[in-house]
């Protein structure tokens, strides 16, 4: 049984999705009526856009820092990047990389989350950013997380102490990024962590279409063209070009990668995409946990006010520290 707070998000979605954006604000958690007011202007409108949902990113009220807690601003790859650091963390660095369908989001939107591994888990962070779709066709984001993580190893930070983490697109250019380092004979991370990645983009999973009635926030883009369209200049490329197991992590060689902690809800399009990749990690002796959670909102663990959210974070830093104590 999910939480009230998880009931009440994925209730929130839902009235995005049937456009009944007019519903008693005052209604459900404070939390949860943050993030509802901060997303509806988004729905109000039929069409509202990439470029508005950029806006209204930036636009949206972050976190205070956490008492202890410092935020320095950073070049990765080109583009601005966080580093947010505690005194006394003594764990991994995490190179954060931020979802949005790989036309949105940004490293300031994924506070939530980066505060809180910072603040409560003893491993500081760097969130990136990339080039975005659909100004910036692939493997633009591709090029931008294995830059920023070659950068960050020129920093001085030793490879075997880095883990890369993504949620939704930024799980997939996780992925990606650690098959591309494997195939081209560079230094893995320590670790990854790919929160309801998609790691099918040339064909469907049964979820794609099955789940899409109860993934409030995807719905049936997942089974749709719309990524395709506006990542790469056609159509008939998109065919070729996501055979490729750095968008498509499904199809890759994952013999001798690093060890990789998945997590996913059931209800969610992408359900199918953790589960099947999780089989084949196993299937090339990789060292991997999937946690599946119930009844939750797409990319639940960056929603760090639901205990859901917590927990999954909890179990994806003991995976970590397994790795970091031996």
């Amino acid at each position: 049984m999910p939480s009230k707070e998880a009931i009440e998000l994925n209730e929130l979605f839902k009235s995005f999705q049937n456009g009944n954006n007019n519903e008693d604000r005052n209604n459900g958690t404070s939390k949860n009526n943050d993030i509802k007011e901060s997303y509806a202007s988004d729905n109000n409108e039929e069409q509202p856009g990439y470029i508005k949902e950029r806006e209204e990113g930036k636009n949206r009220p972050k976190p205070p820092l956490p008492e202890n807690v410092t935020l320095k601003e950073l070049k990765l790859a080109g583009h601005d990047a966080e580093l947010i650091e505690k005194p006394g963390n003594e764990g991994p660095l995490v190179m954060y990389i931020h979802g949005g369908g790989f036309k949105t989001g940004a490293a300031a939107e994924r506070r939530e989350i980066t505060f809180e591994i910072v603040d409560k888990y003893g491993s500081n962070v760097v969130a990136i950013n990339y080039r975005l779709a659909p100004e910036n066709k692939w493997p633009a984001q591709l090029e931008d997380c294995v830059m920023s993580y070659k950068e960050i190893i020129d920093m001085g930070y030793d490879a075997n102490k880095v883990v890369i983490a993504g949620e939704s697109a930024g799980g997939t250019l996780t992925l990606g990024t650690i098959l591309y380092l494997k195939d081209h004979g560079m230094e893995l991370p320590m670790a990854a962590v790919a929160y309801s990645a998609a790691t099918n983009n040339n064909g469907h999973f049964d979820s794609h279409t099955a789940n899409a009635e109860t993934d409030y926030m995807l719905g049936y883009a997942i089974a749709s063209t719309e990524k395709q369209e506006a990542l790469f200049k056609s159509l008939e490329e998109a065919e070729v070009q996501t055979r490729s197991p750095y968008i498509s992590p499904y199809f890759g060689d994952f013999t001798g990668i690093c060890p990789i902690f998945l997590a996913v809800s059931d209800i969610e399009a992408l359900y199918d995409d953790s589960v099947k990749i999780h089989e084949r990690l196993l299937e090339a002796g990789v060292k991997t946990e999937l946690y599946i959670g119930h009844d939750l909102i797409h990319a639940y663990p960056i929603f760090v006010h639901l205990p859901e959210a917590k927990d999954t974070i909890k179990k994806t830093f003991k995976f970590i520290d397994a790795l970091w104590k031996k």
